[in-house]
């Protein structure tokens, strides 16, 4: 079967055309957590198959493995010849791949005749494809992330494909809202190593009975009932967690590396059937695992990595019936680090700078009922309670609430005008690519007459009125 692709879906398969037609031999393809990565580059892998391109997907995880082989069968795609473990008489000059980057790492010089002109990374941010890319030159790559951060990506790749951003999927009902907390502690007994908190320390910080039982109490003030997720320190920190949740009459599981596969299969159906309310686990579940009916995830760890926070969060932020929104309980203090899931992120390949700051929006709780929410807010979402602004915020003028003008707001996208598509696009709320959707709706004469107003080329006009076809969007109000 096809896919039934969404707009910015689309809109990224177009931009990435266009990307390898200027001439980038290697990009990056960045959607958030829950976006439809697969899914785009299962399509692009399907279109290329039709061309008689040979193509090579690598991951590097068994889950991922699995579903990118299921993704790519779904599309009516060739079968894929497969690279992992106990693999044997592998046909080189097949059309399609599927690799796992560990075993293709270890047999590229056995494998001569294996010479695919596209690669498809998923799971990109991380640094063990490299081999891969360099053993490669001539192929077009793609790299898929939610999370394009790493030295290697400015080394490697030339260019980054990202229409859509967390907030722009959250008000057009793809992803659901975040209700996130974070409850205070502190850390600076935590040690770093090689640019994340080691899990010996903390696990000496997290071990006492004190904080086992703070995580029920607040799993209960704020989400009893709920399908929740537990991402732990380690393996014994998941364990006695669980234990925990039992020991206080809430039902609840544990899976580890060290759970046996059938148990593993076993314990995930009974989460998805609604049997087990809490499940706990240590790295498992970060990728390649979707269960949309989760309605909270409990971070009770810290981290200094950003895709990981992402990823964790992500796992609760797919749609499902009945689920308005989904709760965030954080037990490490990342969104001091990290800012808020939902907040609007730039994603650049140009070499980072050392900086004093660490660049995200900073965080507050509300004062009516304790939810995290931006510093800059002064209504909170949940539960309406108004902020004071005091004589030192009002001067400092370091802090601009990203939001819509307010003489759009209660408006339809649909109805706005030119110019107020201008407006809405320069307070940064929305991506240009999903305001020219809206302004190609309205045909090609108001397409010139955005072009003529924001000074755009030529060739900007040209290559949306030959999209005027694809001007599909979600019409909702503007919050």
């Amino acid at each position: 079967m096809k896919f039934e692709l969404r707009e910015y879906q689309k809109e990224t398969i177009h931009e990435l055309r266009i990307g390898f037609r200027k001439g980038h031999k290697r990009q990056v393809l960045c959607l958030p957590t829950g976006a439809g990565k697969t899914v785009v580059f299962s399509t692009m892998i399907a279109n290329a198959l039709q061309k008689g391109t040979r193509t090579l997907v690598v991951t590097d995880r068994v889950e991922l493995f699995d579903q990118t082989f299921r993704a790519i069968e779904s599309t009516g795609a060739i079968r894929p010849e497969l690279i992992a473990a106990g693999a044997r008489n592998i046909n080189e000059r097949h059309q399609l791949h599927v690799a796992m980057v560990e075993t293709l790492s270890r047999r590229i010089k056995k494998l001569p005749d294996l010479q695919p002109e596209m690669i498809v990374i998923d799971e990109a941010h991380k640094g063990n494809f490299t081999k891969i890319i360099e053993a490669y030159p001539n192929a077009f790559v793609i790299g898929a992330t939610a999370t394009p951060v790493g030295k290697h990506f400015p080394k490697y790749y030339t260019n980054i494909v990202h229409p859509v951003d967390i907030p722009e999927l959250v008000a057009e009902g793809y992803l659901s809202p975040c209700h996130a907390f974070q409850m205070q502690d502190d850390f600076s007994d935590l040690e770093t190593r090689r640019g994340e908190f080691t899990e010996s320390s903390m696990m000496m910080h997290y071990d006492k009975p004190k904080l086992y039982g703070g995580v029920v109490e607040q799993y209960r003030k704020r989400a009893e009932g709920k399908k929740t997720l537990v991402f732990n320190c380690n393996i014994e920190h998941a364990e006695k967690m669980n234990a925990e949740f039992r020991s206080q009459g809430i039902t609840s599981e544990v899976i580890t590396s060290k759970t046996p596969k059938a148990d593993r299969q076993r314990i995930l159906k009974a989460f998805s059937d609604g049997l087990i309310p809490v499940l706990n686990n240590c790295g498992i579940l970060t990728t390649g695992y979707d269960e949309p009916s989760i309605e909270c995830i409990i971070v009770n760890r810290a981290t200094q990595s950003l895709p990981l926070w992402l990823q964790m969060c992500g796992r609760g932020s797919r749609i499902y019936q009945n689920k308005d929104r989904f709760t965030l309980l954080d037990f490490g203090g990342n969104h001091d680090r990290h800012g808020l899931w939902s907040e609007k992120r730039k994603w650049t390949l140009e070499e980072k700078k050392k900086k004093k700051s660490n660049g995200v929006a900073p965080v507050k709780n509300c004062e009516g009922c304790d939810a995290m929410i931006a510093t800059s807010v002064r209504v909170c979402p949940y539960c309406g309670h108004v902020h004071e602004v005091s004589e030192r915020e009002l001067g400092r003028g370091d802090l601009v609430e990203v939001q819509a003008p307010a003489e759009l707001v209660g408006k339809f996208i649909g109805e706005l005008t030119i110019d107020e598509l201008i407006d809405l696009q320069k307070s940064e709320k929305y991506k240009a690519t999903f305001i020219w959707r809206v302004v190609r709706s309205k045909g090609y004469e108001a397409v010139k007459e955005y072009a003529s107003k924001m000074q755009y080329s030529s060739g900007w006009v040209y290559r949306q009125k030959k999209d005027l076809s694809k001007s599909q969007f979600n019409d909702y109000r503007i919050k």
